[in-house]
């Protein structure tokens, strides 16, 4: 496979405020989400028992966060509950995660945002609740489309004392408060998206690309280095050679590839693609995908609605005219 360097013009970037796309895409139905705080009401337990009675009032948050099921009995649970909550490690994690999320209502306000809009293009959609908790590492995020669980530990940033020992670092980056909106919004968008009906690189990359144009058209003054996760020195490299990566991936003949191995290189999660360049971020398909899109959505005249049930994401390419110029 052909490796092409990529380079970094030495610019000046200066700061500015966010962009927003497509801002008035999609009319915002006004929606209110309750959360509820639960590692308070946890952690002011002194006893079992009374970590047994939260268990048994928040019975689906237990079940699906928590895995009471696997329990023969609440007391059992509760038991190690309480005993976790009193290690001072626990502690340390409760008082910086408690820290960090003490205004909650920027992340509320996004999701709220993310759920009208989602309301006005299906109607059908329901306004989940939150809760969240500290659960000494245990899990960090549960999403459906009625509950939303979030184990705040995960989410504390950089300057964590202790940090989930099973995630890449690369992938680690992205487990803070400024990320966290958009990774929730990100999973109730893709699951609006009808899935291409190839199994190529170049479908699934479309497939990815509805899944960031939707999500930033629900939350549209996010940043495009949030929603994918990357650094602002990423994002530099990326726009500043779009053409390089385009030619990279047409001069390798991937685009119509198959083989599970061969896509994970351009969508799986890895520090860097290698097969195009040291300094080209993981997951560069995704985002090449979101510009197809976006193309896409510019050069024809098609709903959001249209565009996320076509699942002939081959002819989306085409009527795209995607064809990056180097600069």
């Amino acid at each position: 496979m052909r490796t092409v360097i990529i380079t970094i013009p030495f610019l000046l970037f200066f700061a500015c405020g966010p962009e927003c796309k497509n801002e008035n895409a999609i009319a915002s139905t006004p929606v209110s989400i309750e959360v509820e705080r639960l590692e308070a009401a946890f952690f002011s337990q002194d006893s079992p028992e009374g970590i047994e009675n939260l268990l048994e009032e928040y019975r689906e948050f237990s079940r699906l966060f928590l895995d009471s099921d696997q329990y023969p009995t609440d007391s059992i649970l509760a038991a190690k509950i309480f005993r976790l909550i009193q290690n001072p490690s626990i502690d340390t994690l409760y008082n910086e995660a408690v820290s960090e999320y003490s205004d909650f209502d920027p992340i509320r306000e996004d999701l709220e945002m993310a759920i009208g809009k989602m309301t006005t293009l299906f109607p059908e959609t329901r306004v989940p609740k939150i809760q969240t908790t500290v659960s000494g590492l245990y899990k960090d995020l549960f999403i459906s489309d009625s509950l939303i669980l979030i184990g705040l530990d995960f989410f504390i940033g950089p300057k964590a004392t202790y940090k989930p020992l099973e995630i890449p670092g690369y992938v680690l980056k992205r487990y803070n408060k400024e990320h966290l909106a958009s990774i929730i919004v990100k999973f109730l968008a893709g699951n609006q998206v009808y899935k291409g009906k190839s199994s190529s690189l170049l479908s699934e990359m479309v497939d990815f690309g509805k899944t960031y144009y939707l999500a930033s058209s629900l939350v549209p003054c996010t940043q495009d280095s949030v929603w994918l996760g990357y650094t602002s020195r990423d994002m530099e490299v990326i726009d500043e050679n779009e053409a390089v990566i385009w030619a990279n991936l047409l001069e390798n003949e991937v685009l119509y590839e198959t083989n599970h191995i061969t896509k994970r290189r351009f969508l799986g999660e890895r520090p860097n693609v290698y097969e195009i360049s040291q300094e080209c971020p993981g997951r560069i398909g995704a985002w090449v995908g979101w510009r197809i899109v976006e193309s896409y959505m510019k050069n024809n005249e098609v709903s959001i609605e249209a565009l996320l049930a076509d699942t002939d994401n081959e002819k989306i390419f085409r009527l795209s005219g995607y064809k990056p110029q180097s600069r």
